[in-house]
């Protein structure tokens, strides 16, 4: 049996951390042309979950199979993930 570690995002979103590819600044993702084209083209795919209005996130998380913008700030987000991460590890012991 696989046990997976997840990562609360808001709301009602759960990660997988193994599937996290990065972890971004949304307000800096803001001016940049291509980020914007990389969130758009995720929600004409149905591939963008917002919590809320995407443009009120503040952080935006890329797994391999979607991208989540979160009204958590990115620090906050990766904290989680570690501290899931970090008692997955605890938990083998």
């Amino acid at each position: 049996m696989r046990i997976g570690v997840y990562a609360h995002l808001g709301q009602e979103m759960v990660v997988d951390v193994r599937r996290v590819v990065a972890i971004l600044d949304a307000r800096r993702l803001q001016r940049s042309p291509s980020a914007r084209a990389m969130i758009e083209r995720a929600a004409k795919e149905g591939r963008l979950i917002a919590e809320g209005a995407a443009g009120e996130a503040r952080a935006i998380v890329v797994t391999d199979t979607r991208v989540y913008a979160v009204g958590a700030t990115a620090q906050t987000v990766a904290r989680r993930i570690e501290e899931g991460a970090n008692s997955r590890r605890v938990n083998r012991l």
